[in-house]
């Protein structure tokens, strides 16, 4: 299941970046998931309107443990990794998927980020 969410309604304004397409996706595709976390995923994605995939946040459906969230490093400091956090926390309460919570394993960028939400 796919759900595109347009001019992300989560942070990111249509100014500040027009050109990310937001979706949801409730069983991550391998192409999303592969090296970064397990099958049976839910994620959502940071697209640019030609459907490169610029920034992922990808968390477990049992337990809500963040695997993943990354940004590609041209599209950093945009509010792309917030905007995930808010759209995956919104899908799952909408959607009845398990929240995301974050992973008690974090690299140095992860804590950083963490404290400015």
């Amino acid at each position: 299941m796919s759900t595109p969410t347009m001019a992300a309604p989560h942070g990111l304004t249509q100014d500040s970046a027009p050109e990310i397409v937001y979706q949801s996706i409730e069983n991550a595709p391998s192409r999303l998931h592969e090296g970064l976390a397990p099958s049976g995923v839910y994620a959502v994605t940071a697209e640019t309107r030609e459907g490169r995939i610029v920034g992922r946040l990808l968390w477990d459906h049992t337990d809500g443990m963040v695997w993943w969230v990354g940004v590609d490093s041209g599209w950093r400091r945009q509010g792309i990794a917030t905007s995930l956090w808010r759209l995956a926390k919104h899908r799952a309460k909408t959607l009845g998927w398990t929240r995301p919570v974050h992973s008690p394993y974090l690299l140095h960028d992860g804590r950083a980020w963490i404290a400015s939400l």
